[in-house]
C-alpha cells in the first residue's frame, strides 16, 4: 500500500527538531515492517497544531491526497495531526471524501474504521490538552516577568541569558540617531525609516525598516533602563489572538544598565509623540492627517474653519511661485470647507522674519506682555500677599492651639469645648496654608515664565541670524499659523498659544 506520513512540531528549539528526526525514523520503521511503500514524509518544523494556517507541509499533503498520491496517512497521535477539533475532523472528512484513510498509530485507529463520534472525542481531548498546555504557559510566562525575563530579540542589545541583556554597541548608535532625527530634526517615522535604509543599516533580523519599527524603537523605554513586561496575552489559544493587559497589571523593572538614551530624552520623545498625534489626529476618516517636516510650512499653517492643515501649491508662468492653501478645499472645494485664502511662501516668511525682529528691537515691551498675560490668565495667584504677616499669625494661632490643649490638660475646658475651639484654628491655618501656597505657586509660575522668555528670546535671535530656515528651525519658536477665511493670519507662539501677532 502506497502510504504518507504526516508529522510536525511547535517548536523549532533544538530538543524539537530532535524529535522531528526521531518521527521521521519512525515511519520509515513502520513503512518497512508493513510493507507499505513510503511515499512522502510531510512534516511541518516550528508550527502550532491549534490551527491549519502556515502549515506549508499538511496543505501540500492535502493537495497530493486529491491527485491520488497514496492510499493512506499515518500519522502518530491525533494531537500531530490538529489541536482544534474542527480543523481536525474537517481534514478527516475532505481525506475519507477521497478514499484516502487516516491512520492514528498510538490510539491504533483509523478514519475508516471508527465512527465520528470516536474520532470527535479523540479530537476534543487533543484540543483541551492544547488548552491546558496554553494557560500552563501563560502562568509561567507571568510568572517570568515578574522577575524580568527579557524578550528574545530586541534591537539595541545582546541577550546574555532569560534575565540578562548588555548593550550592542553597533545597534545602540541607530537607537541614539532614531531619536536624533526624531527630535533635533523633526523628522517622522516614515522619514526615518527612509533615512536608515539608504545608509544601509538593518532591524535585527535583518530586514529594512519601516514607520512601524521606528516607532517601536521610539516607544520603548527599555532604551531608557525602565523595562515594562506583560503588556499583552494570548487571549484565544486557538486563534493567538493578543489583547492588551491593564496597565496597573504591568510589570515594571528599572534597569539603569541598559540605559542608551537619556530619560529625559526618551520622555520629551513620548511628549512629542502625544502632541504630534493629538494634533493630527481625527475622527472623520476621510480627512485624515499626518505629521510632516517635508516642506517649510508642512503641517504647520492651520485653517480656522476646518482645522486642517494648508498643503503646499506650486504655480508657474514666467517664475515658479510657491504659495499654501487649506488643504480641505483644495482637496473637497468649497462643500467642505470655504476658506480660500492662499500665502504666497516668501512674503510669509518675510512677515515672520519681519515680526521677530520687531520682538527683539522691543524686547522688553515683549516680556512685560507677556507676564501681563500670565497675570490676567491667573488673577488669583498674583494678588499682593505679606508672608511676614502671615507667618506671624500661624504662629499666634499655634500658640493658642497649645494654651487650650493645656486648659484641657487641667480641666479648664471640656473635650467637647476643646475640639470646637481647635476646628476654628485649623480652618484658620488651612486659610493661611492655601494663601502662602498660592503665592508660592505665583513665584514660581514668575520665575519659569523669565526663564522660558529667556531661552524663547535666544531662539528668536538664533531664528533671524540663519541663511535658510528649515520647518524644524520654525516650530521651535512656532506652535502653528491660523488663517481665517476673511484673510486674518495669526502666529501662535510655542507655549503661549493665547497671544495674538500680526
Amino acid at each position: 500500500m502506497k502510504i504518507a506520513a504526516y508529522c510536525r512540531v511547535s517548536t523549532e528549539k533544538e530538543e524539537q527538531l530532535d524529535s522531528l528526526e526521531h518521527q521521521k525514523e519512525f515511519f520509515e520503521e513502520y513503512a518497512r515492517k508493513n510493507g507499505h511503500e513510503l511515499i512522502r514524509l510531510y512534516a511541518d518544523e516550528g508550527i502550532s497544531g491549534t490551527s491549519l494556517k502556515k502549515r506549508d507541509e499538511f496543505v501540500r499533503l492535502m493537495r497530493d491526497a486529491k491527485m491520488n498520491l497514496f492510499d493512506m496517512v499515518v500519522v502518530k497521535d491525533v494531537s500531530r495531526l490538529a489541536r482544534n477539533t474542527v480543523d481536525f475532523l474537517q481534514s478527516i472528512r475532505t481525506l475519507k471524501g477521497l478514499g484516502v484513510n487516516t491512520l492514528f498509530l498510538t490510539a491504533n485507529m483509523d478514519s475508516l474504521g471508527e465512527s465520528e463520534f470516536v474520532l470527535t472525542m479523540f479530537g476534543a481531548m487533543a484540543q483541551e490538552e492544547s488548552a491546558n498546555l496554553s494557560k500552563r504557559v501563560k502562568f509561567g510566562k507571568k510568572i517570568n516577568a515578574k522577575k524580568g525575563r527579557v524578550p528574545q530579540r530586541i534591537f539595541g542589545y545582546n541577550r546574555i541569558d532569560n534575565f540578562t541583556l548588555e548593550i550592542n554597541l553597533k545597534e545602540a548608535k541607530v537607537v541614539r540617531e532614531i531619536f536624533r532625527l526624531y527630535l533635533d530634526e523633526g523628522l517622522g517615522c516614515r522619514t526615518i525609516s527612509m533615512r536608515l535604509n539608504t545608509l544601509g543599516y538593518q532591524t535585527k533580523f535583518g530586514c529594512e525598516w519601516n514607520p512601524r519599527a521606528v516607532r517601536r524603537v521610539l516607544t520603548n523605554s527599555i532604551y531608557c533602563g525602565r523595562y515594562v513586561n506583560n503588556k499583552y496575552e494570548i487571549q484565544d489559544f486557538l486563534t493567538k489572538k493578543q489583547v492588551h493587559i491593564p496597565e496597573n497589571q504591568h510589570f515594571h523593572h528599572d534597569r539603569p544598565e541598559w540605559i542608551i538614551i537619556p530619560p529625559e530624552i526618551f520622555d520629551k520623545a513620548q511628549r512629542q509623540l502625544d502632541e504630534r498625534r493629538a494634533q493630527y489626529d481625527s475622527g472623520d476618516p476621510f480627512m485624515e492627517a499626518r505629521y510632516s517636516s517635508k516642506h517649510l510650512f508642512s503641517t504647520l499653517i492651520k485653517c480656522d474653519h476646518c482645522k486642517r492643515s494648508f498643503c503646499q501649491k506650486h504655480y508657474t508662468y514666467v517664475n515658479t511661485r510657491v504659495y499654501w492653501k487649506c488643504s480641505t478645499n483644495d482637496h473637497y472645494t468649497a462643500e467642505k470647507c470655504d476658506n480660500t485664502v492662499k500665502l504666497e511662501e516668501d512674503e510669509l516668511l518675510a512677515e515672520i522674519q519681519k515680526y521677530f525682529a520687531s520682538l527683539i528691537q522691543d524686547k522688553d515691551t515683549f516680556i512685560h506682555s507677556i507676564l501681563a498675560e500670565i497675570e490676567r490668565q491667573h488673577p488669583d495667584r498674583h494678588s499682593k500677599v505679606n508672608t511676614t504677616e502671615i507667618e506671624l499669625k500661624r504662629k499666634r494661632l499655634l500658640s493658642k492651639k497649645e494654651r487650650y490643649q493645656e486648659m484641657y490638660a487641667n480641666d479648664v475646658m471640656t473635650m467637647s469645648e476643646l475640639k470646637e475651639k481647635t476646628a476654628l484654628i485649623a480652618e484658620e491655618l488651612k486659610e493661611l496654608d492655601y494663601s502662602l501656597k498660592q503665592y508660592e505657586q505665583a513665584l514660581a509660575i514668575k520665575q519659569d515664565s523669565e526663564n522660558f522668555i529667556s531661552i524663547y528670546m535666544q531662539e528668536i535671535e538664533k531664528f533671524l541670524n540663519l541663511e535658510t530656515v528649515t520647518n524644524l528651525d520654525l516650530r521651535k519658536i512656532i506652535d502653528h499659523i491660523s488663517v481665517n477665511r476673511d484673510g486674518t493670519v495669526r502666529i501662535i507662539l510655542k507655549k503661549l498659544e493665547d497671544i495674538d501677532t500680526f
